[in-house]
């Protein structure tokens, strides 16, 4: 006799830039999800951060597959809150929550900690993980102090930038061009942009400054290669994994969000083709940098790879993208794991984070939770 399915919510939209990127990881999940084995429900956000009933969310992701816009629709004037009881009722009703908004309000730890507080389980790292990886200032601190090498960066604030900008534009000169200027807490190369010359360092700060209170200013390194590394974590108390390497190639200046969702021309090559010593080390760092941050679930580490084999850590995503022209999913397909397993075994993970979680404090320490 088969067993009764259990309910997948698949948590999509919201109100970071990166809108549509989610849109698309979720569909792509919901349509390799193993229907014998989940129902799925889903619960789209839109850009003001008010959430559709799974009723809604299911008419619009039914319109988006007739070619409607890739977007999130307001929900009508009736709703009063940011969240109905209704949907958060049938939230309380999922075995997992698949959490797939990419960037603020979605990937920084706030979602994170709704989902904590409403008790559910769900698939990717916590609160505090999530918020660390968010923060390429925070994050680049904690990676140097663990010994991780990272790009050469100072930090600017909007306080600084509006007090001195002469001084913020010399201090960035230290590192001499090009360099990169990018928001703190941001994702898919939004906001970012490469500086070539001082008189071109205002300008791109000012920008910068558009998505975030705090900037960071960054060296370049020359003629780099972008390398990617996905980790997964494992069952029970075992160590997560790396994946095998992929290769990001584009014809752009840099590896921007037009290179990566809207040029046809940029390539992901899987398996990258790395010297196998500085392959090992990568996937030696992607490891060391999980757990440096406590991440659970799933990351992909983003590197540069220099010509003479300097190599830099620059950035850790831990709600990667799951779409066509994700490199996440295609790494761990080259190593066997196919995107329905692959979703598989994250839930799975979520659903044992869960229930450790629940056991940890009755069993092992007799407090009360």
């Amino acid at each position: 006799m088969a067993s009764e399915r259990r309910i997948l919510g698949i948590i999509l939209g919201g109100a970071s830039a990166e809108h549509t990127i989610s849109v698309r990881s979720a569909r792509a999940v919901l349509a390799a999800v193993d229907a014998d084995h989940w129902r799925t429900v889903p619960f789209a956000v839109s850009r003001s951060g008010r959430w559709l009933t799974p009723e809604e969310s299911g008419l619009t992701l039914s319109a988006i597959e007739l070619g409607a816009p890739e977007e999130i629709p307001e929900p009508p004037a009736r709703h009063a809150a940011l969240i109905a009881p209704a949907t958060v009722a049938a939230l309380l009703q999922c075995d997992a929550v698949f959490p797939l908004i990419h960037g603020s309000t979605g990937e920084d730890g706030m979602l994170q900690g709704f989902l904590e507080t409403l008790d559910i389980a769900y698939v990717g790292s916590g609160v505090s993980a999530s918020a660390i990886a968010m923060d390429k200032v925070r994050c680049k601190q904690i990676m140097s102090d663990v010994g991780i090498p990272v790009a050469p960066w100072i930090v600017a604030t909007c306080d600084e930038w509006r007090d001195d900008r002469i001084g913020v534009v010399r201090r960035g000169s230290e590192f001499g061009y090009p360099q990169f200027v990018k928001p703190s807490r941001g994702g898919s190369s939004i906001g970012i942009g490469k500086v070539d010359s001082r008189e071109e360092a205002a300008e791109a700060y000012a920008a910068a400054f558009e998505w975030d209170s705090e900037i960071l200013i960054e060296e370049a390194m020359s003629s780099a290669r972008e390398i990617e590394c996905g980790v997964l974590g494992s069952d029970g108390q075992g160590l997560p994994i790396a994946s095998s390497l992929g290769e990001i190639r584009t014809k752009r200046e840099f590896y921007d969000y037009t290179a990566k969702y809207e040029d046809p021309d940029t390539e992901l090559i899987a398996p990258a083709e790395v010297d196998p010593i500085i392959g090992r080390r990568m996937q030696e760092l992607a490891l060391r940098a999980w757990r440096a941050i406590g991440a659970e679930g799933m990351v992909r580490a983003d590197f540069l790879l220099g010509a003479n084999g300097q190599l830099w850590l620059g950035e850790l995503n831990t709600i990667p993208g799951f779409t066509s022209a994700s490199m996440y999913p295609r790494v761990f397909e080259v190593d066997g794991l196919p995107l329905g397993e692959l979703v598989d075994r994250l839930v799975e993970l979520g659903i044992e984070r869960h229930r450790r979680r629940h056991a940890r404090p009755s069993e092992e320490h007799g407090a009360r939770r």
